[in-house]
């Protein structure tokens, strides 16, 4: 794979990117602008430099033609208050774009906590397209949404931070650290939605 060449293509569609993401996000927002709990809405094209360090930590395997299949080179995010808001915001998401993926991102094993987030690929709709799209050669189809709580987020922002990707090196005593973080923030959402049902009167099952 020559990784030279794909930042010298992916720089001359960067513009475009950036463009269909300020596009997205104005769609979005005007989709959702009624619905309740939501905390921000925003987008962003994949800079350069990130997509060719994906592009490179794929080489071999995953890309084969990274130009084109690389799903986030433009991608958002819906920050939400509560739990059961994730359904509601996908549910319209859904309705509004076509579905290429759909899954909510869990820990595997029951006991564990950690990354937990609701992603979602969509095809790029036409009404959206820069004007200037036809001229992107091998353009993407499709771009990538994540919904997630407030409190999700704020685990996973600043452990993508640290860099950690499960790095056996990495000190036990940190692991223990980053693994109270998350289950403390697995509970506070639950907490912050056992709270609201009781606040409307409903039985409290999260």
């Amino acid at each position: 794979m020559d990784l030279e060449a794909i930042r010298t293509d992916y720089e001359k569609r960067y513009p475009q990117l950036r463009e269909l993401s300020e596009r997205l996000e104005a769609d979005v927002k005007g989709l959702l602008r009624d619905v309740p709990h939501i905390d921000r809405i925003y987008f962003r094209a994949k800079e350069p430099r990130k997509f060719v360090q994906k592009c490179a930590k794929g080489a071999g395997s995953a890309y084969e033609h990274p130009l084109s299949e690389i799903e986030d080179q433009v991608a958002g995010r819906v920050l939400v208050f509560f739990l059961d808001d994730i359904e509601a915001t996908v549910s319209l998401l859904r309705r509004h774009f076509t579905t290429v993926e759909s899954v909510r991102k869990t820990p595997e094993k029951h006991d564990a906590f950690g990354y937990e987030s609701f992603h979602c690929v969509f095809t790029i709709p036409p009404q959206v397209k820069p004007a200037d799209w036809h001229l992107v050669s091998d353009p993407p189809v499709t771009f990538e949404m994540q919904v997630r709580t407030l409190f999700q987020h704020a685990w996973a922002e600043p452990q993508h931070d640290l860099g950690y990707k499960g790095d056996p090196a990495t000190p036990r005593e940190a692991l223990r650290e980053l693994a109270w973080a998350a289950a403390s923030a697995w509970g506070a959402d639950h907490a912050i939605q056992r709270a609201l049902t009781i606040i409307r009167g409903g039985k409290s099952d999260a």
